[in-house]
């Protein structure tokens, strides 16, 4: 006849496989009790992970089935996701507070105003770049904003969000505008679309952490925890994404290239007889063709702007992923462009950190040689008579560190449509 068993601590009904395990599910029973502890507090955080952690790190051992190691990681999961539907029913007779993760965005009468993506870019000519880089960074400073990137040539500064026209003019009379670029682009479609797929993530991870709980056969629950797996990593990534688009709405983005009135006798010239490689610019995209023909799966919390007319992708913190195609003319393979851009860099004094391969694409990452150093990567696929280019602006060593590996990891997923 079926034995049943008692419900443990906080966790779904587990079904008793024998009598024969009494002495393996005591031990289990303790060890659920304490991670039901672990996850109601770690729920108050709240995150949408179901934080699999102490399940994953507990040591093997001999006689635990892949039934047995499954069982223990959902009914934390699942004791989890009960302790969040409680706590979402007793706060349902509460007066109505948007969530904590949407933020003032969920306020009603603000969902009316569009959401402005802002970057601008500026070159001026100036007396001295330190005094105007110091006159930037008061501007910067006294409209709450901060300095993202500082070189000896190039200030890209965070301004939070108001009256983007007038900041401009007041970073434009530093100098003389030698050139003014403005990107605005209203990403509120995409902003609602992401929070709506986050939100039917979330459901169907709730949905099968419950089909787990009833499951019976090991394969079945083996299958389903692995698509709750799958689940939580997207949910990760989505959030991210939001968080990125948000923060890159409430703060302007803005980059001001400086250019002396007289340029030291020392200074190196661009040495590329081709003209795209000579346009490089590792803080504003010189290449324009080529967005629907390019494709890359992109790290968490890199955001793919759907209505700019150019591949470009942004992190919060201003690291920029950039894409697109020029003819490869002269005709060359990846090592003959490579070989072009590293050498147009060595002409303009960059130091050369790394170079290697990720899928299709070959790259070379530059430093530039200042005290607070930015990092640029160029990658190259040549297929036929075109050469696609993917540059990556890392605004500073932080940036960097954070950012470039989970980057050559995308860019091995790089594919043309």
């Amino acid at each position: 006849m079926k034995k049943e068993s008692p419900t443990l601590g906080c966790a779904a009904p587990w079904p008793l496989p024998g009598a024969s395990h009494v002495f393996l599910l005591s031990v289990l029973s303790g060890l659920m009790l304490m991670s039901c502890a672990a996850g109601m507090k770690y729920e108050s955080a709240d995150s949408y992970s179901p934080a699999p952690a102490m399940a994953k790190k507990r040591p093997e051992k001999s006689g635990w089935s892949q039934e047995s190691k499954a069982d223990t990681e959902l009914q934390l999961a699942y004791s989890q996701e009960q302790f969040k539907e409680k706590s979402k029913r007793e706060s349902a007779s509460k007066p109505e507070t948007p969530p904590e993760d949407q933020g003032k965005m969920q306020n009603p009468q603000e969902q009316k105003k569009p959401l402005v993506v802002y970057q601008g870019f500026l070159r001026l000519r100036v007396r001295r770049t330190i005094e105007a880089a110091d006159a930037i960074s008061k501007i910067t400073q006294k409209a709450g904003g901060y300095i993202e990137s500082l070189t000896e040539k190039v200030v890209v500064v965070r301004i939070p969000a108001g009256d983007f026209d007038a900041i401009m003019d007041k970073l434009a009379s530093v100098g003389k505008v030698l050139d003014r670029q403005i990107k605005a682009l209203d990403v509120t479609a995409q902003f609602t679309d992401l929070r709506g797929r986050l939100a039917v993530a979330v459901r169907t991870r709730i949905r099968l952490i419950k089909l787990f709980a009833q499951a019976q056969k090991a394969e079945e629950r083996l299958k389903i925890l692995k698509e709750i797996k799958r689940l939580t990593e997207k949910i990760e990534n989505l959030k991210a994404t939001l968080d990125s688009l948000k923060n890159l709405v409430d703060y302007f983005t803005i980059t001001i290239e400086l250019e002396p009135v007289m340029e030291s006798g020392m200074a190196l010239v661009h040495q590329s007889p081709f003209p795209w490689v000579r346009s490089l610019e590792p803080h504003w995209g010189s290449i324009s063709d080529g967005k629907e023909d390019v494709d890359i799966s992109l790290p968490a919390g890199f955001v793919l702007f759907d209505d700019d007319d150019t591949y470009r992708a942004q992190a919060a913190d201003t690291t920029i992923l950039r894409a697109g195609y020029v003819e490869n003319e002269p005709r060359g393979d990846n090592k003959f462009w490579m070989d072009a851009v590293g050498h147009e860099m060595d002409g303009r004094d960059e130091e050369k950190v790394e170079d290697g391969t990720a899928g299709k694409l070959s790259y070379k990452v530059f430093r530039s040689r200042d005290a607070q150093p930015r990092y640029y990567l160029v990658a190259v696929y040549t297929k036929d008579d075109k050469v696609y280019v993917v540059e990556i602006f890392y605004p500073n060593p932080k940036a960097y560190t954070r950012h470039h590996k989970a980057v050559v990891k995308a860019l091995a997923t790089f594919r043309t449509k």
